[in-house]
Parts: C-alpha cells; sequence; structure tokens
C-alpha cells in the first residue's frame, strides 16, 4: 500500500488532477515517499509460500545455541555440536539468514490439531473447546462459521491451494460428508490436493517397542524421492517453477489432480510436510548422519538427573511425563527386556537419532520447496511463512512426545521471509516471544486484507519483521493443552498451572531448562500469585466440552488418506 505525505494528498485535492496510477506512483518517488525498489511491490499483491511442519521442535542450526535447546545436551561438545549441525538442518539455516527468524515462538496449545486450527481461524482452544481432533473443528458449535486465513485470502481475492498437512490431516473433499473434510476444502480453499504424507516403508529398528502404536523407529526402505512428504514438496516447487503442475492420487488412487496458478490473482500457496511426526521412520541416508556415538551427552548420568528433576514437579504435571505411562516409558521397558538397564541410554540414543534424522528429511522437503521458489518468476513477490506446530520432548522431564506445557512441548519455529523488505530478510534473530497465533493478521496485513470478525488473538508481527531490536508485543502469552490445563510465558517466565490446582513457575532467564520449580519457593510467592490472578482473568468464561465428547487423547490421522476413505496401516500417525 502506498502512504502519500499530507503535502502530496493537498497538492492532489487542492488542484483536483486526475493521476492514474502510474503518474501517482511517480509522484510519490519523486517526493521521496515511495523507493523505486518498491514499485513492483506496489503494483502487485504478494502471494504466500505456506510451509507447515509437524512436530518440528527448535531442533535447527540457527535455533541450537539459544538458552535450553536440548540440543546442548545431547551434544556438549560445542565442536561436536557445529558439525552435526551442518547436517541436520542446512535448508532451515539458509532460509532463516534471508528471512526473519523468530526463536521464542510459541503454539496455542501443544498437540496438532488444537494449534493448527487455532492458528488458522484465530480462536484459541480454551475460547473454542477444541482441546484436541477427535472430529472436524467445524463439527464445533463455537467453530462452525469461523473463517480461515486462506478462506479470508479467497474471500479477498486470493486464489488459494494446499497439499498434505495444514489442517490436522491432509485429507480434503468439496462433496463428501464435512466429517471426511479434514483439510477444509470446500471452504478454504479454491483448489485443494489430496496425497499421502510422510514416509512409509519403516522398519523398526532394535529398540523400537514392539506394540508400540506410533511409538516406532528406524530407517525406512523408501528412498527420498518416493516418500509423500517429498512428493507434495517437490509437486509445490514445481507448481511454483512453471505455474502450474500435476499430482497423482494417494496410494491406490488413480486420480491424478493439476493445479494451475491464475495469472490475474495472487496465490496463496500452502504445503503441509508431516515428518518429524512419529513414528519416526525416514530414509536411510538421514540416519547416518547422526551417529549415536556423537550423543555424549545423552548419559546415565544425565538420565538420572532428568529423573530427579520430577521430584518438584505436582502431581497434575506428573501426568505429562512419561515416567508411569507414555513413549519413552514404552521404549524404556523394553530396553530393559532386551539388555538391562544399560540398554536404557543405548535405546534413548537410538530414540533421537530417529527424530533427528526425521528433522533433516524434512529439511531436505524444506530444501526442494525454495529450489522451486527460487526458480519461480514470482521470488521477488512472494513471502514466505513456514511454522512448526508445536515442540516436541526427547527426554526431558523423561517425556517422549508434545502433550506438555513445558517449554519444549510449546516452543515453535518461525520463519518469515518477504523479498520486498531488507529489513524482513535481514538474518538477524528475534527474539522477542510470539504466537503462532499472529500469523494470521501479519499475513492479512501483508496482504492488504481485512480481518473476520471471528478472529480473537493475535498481533500482526510488522514492527519485529521492520526491526529485530522493537520492543516486545506481547506480555505474555497464553498456552493449554486440555482443559483447565495452562501456562502463561513472559520474556522471564513460565507459569503453569493444572486442573488440580497444582502450579509450576520457572525463570526462563536464569534456568532455561526448568530444573527448579519455583512456585513453593517462599521468596516468589508474589510472583505465583500474580500469574495466577492473571490466568484467572485470561481463561474467564473457558470452554468445557461435555465429559464424552473428547474422551481419551486421540492424537491419530494417517499417511495414506483420500479424501473420502481411510485406511489403517502399520504407519497409522498422530
Amino acid at each position: 500500500m502506498i502512504v502519500f505525505s499530507s503535502k502530496l494528498k493537498h497538492i492532489v485535492m487542492k488542484k483536483t488532477v486526475l493521476l492514474d496510477r502510474l503518474t501517482i506512483i511517480l509522484l510519490a518517488v519523486a517526493l521521496g515517499g515511495l523507493p523505486v525498489s518498491g514499485l513492483a511491490a506496489a503494483d502487485a499483491k504478494p502471494n504466500f509460500l505456506f510451509i507447515a511442519i509437524d512436530d518440528l521442535n527448535d531442533f535447527a542450526g540457527y535455533a541450537a545455541e539459544e538458552p535450553g535447546n536440548f540440543l546442548q545436551v545431547i551434544y556438549p561438545d560445542p565442536a561436536v555440536r557445529a558439525r552435526v549441525l551442518k547436517r541436520l538442518t542446512p535448508n532451515l539455516d539458509r532460509l532463516a539468514s534471508q528471512s526473519a527468524p523468530f526463536v521464542r515462538s510459541y503454539c496455542a496449545s501443544a498437540l496438532c490439531g488444537p494449534s493448527r486450527t487455532s492458528l488458522m481461524t484465530g480462536i484459541p482452544p480454551f475460547k473454542s473447546g477444541y482441546y484436541m481432533h477427535d472430529r472436524h473443528f467445524r463439527l464445533y458449535e463455537t467453530l462452525t462459521n469461523a473463517v480461515t486465513l486462506p478462506q479470508q485470502l479467497k474471500a479477498n481475492g486470493y486464489f488459494t491451494t494446499g497439499v498434505g498437512k495444514l489442517f490436522h490431516t491432509g485429507s480434503g473433499t468439496v462433496d463428501g460428508p464435512l466429517k471426511d473434510d479434514w483439510a477444509d476444502a470446500r471452504n478454504s480453499w479454491s483448489v485443494w490436493v489430496n496425497h499421502a504424507i510422510g514416509c512409509n516403508g519403516g522398519e523398526p529398528g532394535k529398540y523400537s517397542p514392539p506394540n508400540g502404536g506410533l511409538m516406532q523407529f528406524g530407517p525406512s526402505r523408501l528412498q527420498l524421492e518416493q516418500s509423500g512428504d517429498w512428493q507434495v514438496a517437490d509437486y509445490t516447487a514445481r507448481l511454483l517453477e512453471k505455474g502450474a503442475a500435476s499430482m497423482a492420487g494417494s496410494r491406490g488412487e488413480t486420480n491424478e489432480q493439476t493445479v494451475t496458478l491464475p495469472k490475474d490473482k495472487p496465490f496463496f500457496v500452502g504445503c503441509g510436510l508431516f515428518r518429524p511426526h512419529l513414528p519416526f521412520y525416514a530414509p536411510e541416508e538421514f540416519f547416518k548422519k547422526f551417529p549415536v556415538d556423537e550423543m555424549t551427552g545423552l548419559t546415565r548420568a544425565e538420565l538420572d538427573k532428568i529423573i530427579a528433576d520430577l521430584k518438584d514437579v505436582p502431581k497434575d504435571g506428573m501426568r505429562f511425563s512419561d515416567l508411569g505411562n507414555g513413549k519413552m516409558k514404552q521404549v524404556m521397558d523394553n530396553a530393559r527386556k532386551l539388555g538391562g538397564e544399560e540398554a536404557e541410554i543405548a535405546a534413548w540414543r537410538d530414540l533421537v537419532q530417529a527424530y533427528l534424522a526425521c528433522v533433516s528429511f524434512a529439511d531436505a522437503c524444506v530444501g526442494r520447496l525454495m529450489e522451486g521458489l527460487d526458480k519461480s518468476p514470482q521470488k521477488t513477490n512472494t513471502v514466505v511463512v513456514l511454522w512448526s506446530d508445536h515442540g516436541f520432548h526427547v527426554g526431558s522431564k523423561y517425556h517422549v512426545a508434545k502433550q506438555a506445557l513445558w517449554e519444549e512441548a510449546n516452543r515453535t519455529e518461525l520463519i518469515i521471509r518477504d523479498p520486498r523488505r531488507p529489513s524482513a530478510s535481514d538474518g538477524k534473530l528475534r527474539r522477542q516471544i510470539v504466537s503462532l497465533n499472529d500469523i494470521y493478521p501479519t499475513v492479512c496485513a501483508l496482504a492488504g486484507v481485512p480481518l473476520p470478525k471471528t478472529l480473537q488473538v493475535g498481533n500482526g508481527l510488522a514492527p519485529l519483521l521492520a526491526n529485530a531490536a522493537a520492543p516486545q508485543l506481547h506480555d505474555e502469552l497464553l498456552m493449554t493443552y486440555m482443559p483447565a490445563n495452562h501456562s502463561l510465558r513472559t520474556p522471564e517466565y513460565r507459569f503453569m498451572r493444572y486442573k488440580d490446582g497444582g502450579m509450576e513457575l520457572y525463570d526462563m532467564i536464569h534456568d532455561p531448562r526448568q530444573l527448579t520449580n519455583l512456585a513453593d519457593v517462599a521468596g516468589f510467592a508474589p510472583v505465583k500469585d500474580r500469574f495466577s490472578a492473571d490466568l484467572t482473568k485470561r481463561v474467564a468464561g473457558e470452554v468445557i466440552p461435555a465429559a464424552n465428547a473428547s474422551a481419551g487423547s486421540n492424537d491419530s490421522d494417517n499417511e495414506t488418506v483420500g479424501p473420502q476413505k481411510k485406511r489403517r496401516n502399520r504407519n497409522q500417525t498422530e
């Protein structure tokens, strides 16, 4: 949008000169109101490449040295860690160096469906009651008429198309039952493309628990190009390169879809990658990048330290650790059966190797996406927004999962590149706390699109895109996992209050690994009480679903789901 000086407005109004668009732009340049480099951006609305990555925590080279990053525990030797990072995420790191990377970004809920629904609708879980993903979000009365981000862009002149896991699953249908339209194809997208995601063909490794459900890990027999995630990335890259691309249907289906980007509309292209979501299967080449003998920080002493750290976690908080039940317990129980206590560390390292392999696999897919954009004639007018839906524990708090209120489960990756603005492509780390809910208003502002009346949360990130050292936009951020379990994150503290009233409080400046719970330390009682009072106000009127509406912790979808049918297989995924 062009902003004219008051002098220019006065001249135009007083003289009532009829100027065409080009004349106005040139006059604005002459008066210093618009740089010449902004001419192309002024003439056309920006396009968007919208990349979602599932279960990706802060394991990336550009973020690895931030306080509390668990990579520092896995690889305590800085020289070894530096070498590993070069193998881990070279494409994410390159993108971050050309963008505005946010290293204090947080989700609304550490579970796929609630996090994505909150981001896409601007309605947080405590207001919608969508704490799980037991059914399509529009089947909740609070979300039936929600206007999603792509839906709002589509209503305001954008061509919107997507593939992969952008909402809770990657399957959509415009004419089937609403319950099967998880991708919201009928409302959010001009054209939705169904395709398999993830990476099938996995062979469980030695320490992968038998009958472990989703808790499986090991190399896949597939080559990179045969995997679902690579195929959706390659399809999206070809669409950007050529302006049109075809995609074969999901496995077992013969249909093929062709999408063409219209030349008379800006586009919003979404691509959702499924890895590093469980099961941790990826092509074998990615496992070889991370030899377990380099993980010198994963030791018996470190595991004992993690278990001892749980002593000050309240009863309800312990429900989210795996010490009594959960994925890490599954792995450790199986390891002891195979080789006693000594096998626990080998199993832990194998699990972490598998997660890192899946992160690296996802990074390769990001590389293909960026290669496609680099070859696109729309490169200089396409904004990149890359995000992960929440974080993931690989051992801290004796937990292997998201589903928790601790930092590792809720910190996400968020990278925004606006090639039209040098300040938004400077590679400087943004350390202000931000939320995935800020994406919706930010994209709308960049697109010149109004916000819908249904949007309830989020601050536009324009000040931080303009200046990496800008002041905080949020005093605090709210995170929720399941009803009545909430956390507040400020630049200095993380506060948690559970359904049973138990609390945790951590000094995130001096204790970024959250090792000392200050909630019961006398000197911090005023801080705890202030946070508790703030939280009570923030969640007043919280929507609690009926007891039978969301039984259990269903976090399942399928890598090979088609638009109107589901096929369960050994790679059932959350």
